[in-house]
């Protein structure tokens, strides 16, 4: 059991002074085959109001590990951590420490939750795919990212009262992503109000025929948005 394929590699900073919109980057040397992948990665601040920031669910068809996203964080210094298990060899944890000023974190959301919900527009996804896909000239069984971007607002209806968080209002937020290549669920991601507005995502797939990638979100009230791109491949 190798270290350096089963160990995520955790990308974030260090130090940042925006908690609404921390990115988070997860990178694995693991192999994603039929007998041997990783079927589960979850990414957690368990110091947090929100402690997990989703749980991504690859497949083989993915190709690779890699994904990136963006989330919120309160002040302070915390650890991110990123655990992936592997359907053979159990689970593997990364961490990576990181320090928000105080008055800087983006966790509490409750003056504005209602007035959200009711004012930001939401629109429909945007599939990105790489150039080479879209002029039919990346080869058939290639990996690739993926990109796609959501305006649609995250709020987690918590508010910072007397040094703790209080629940004071249902969060509105979107709670999964789900990834379609043809008729296939290539993969999907567990979303949470821990996430920053207007998710913008990215992750790989390996371009193995020409068929539609499809990507699907749900939010909290239970309305679907989508998004459809066509493939073509040399």
């Amino acid at each position: 059991m190798p270290k350096d394929l089963h160990m995520p590699k955790l990308i974030l900073p260090a130090v940042t002074r925006n908690g609404t919109h921390v990115p988070v980057v997860v990178k694995m040397n693991h192999p994603m085959e039929q007998g041997h992948y990783i079927r589960r990665v979850q990414f957690l601040n368990e110091s947090d109001p929100i402690p997990s920031k989703g749980i991504l669910h690859p497949t083989p068809a993915n190709g690779e590990i890699y994904f990136a996203f963006q989330a919120r964080m309160h002040s302070g210094t915390s650890k991110v951590l990123a655990v992936a298990e592997c359907n053979l060899h159990g689970t593997w944890t990364a961490g990576h420490r990181i320090t928000i000023p105080e008055g800087q974190g983006g966790c509490a959301t409750a003056e504005d939750t209602k007035q959200a919900a009711a004012k930001e527009e939401i629109l429909t996804p945007v599939i990105r795919i790489p150039e080479l896909v879209r002029r039919g000239r990346l080869a058939k069984g290639e990996t690739s990212e993926v990109q796609v971007k959501f305006k649609h607002p995250s709020k987690t209806g918590l508010t910072y009262e007397s040094k703790k968080f209080v629940q004071v209002e249902e969060p509105f937020y979107v709670t999964s992503m789900q990834v379609f290549y043809g008729e296939r669920l290539v993969s999907r991601y567990e979303m949470t109000p821990g996430l920053s507005d207007n998710p913008f995502l990215k992750f790989k797939l390996k371009f193995t025929e020409e068929k539609p990638i499809r990507i699907v979100f749900t939010n909290s009230m239970g309305r679907q948005f989508s998004a459809l791109t066509e493939v073509v491949l040399s």
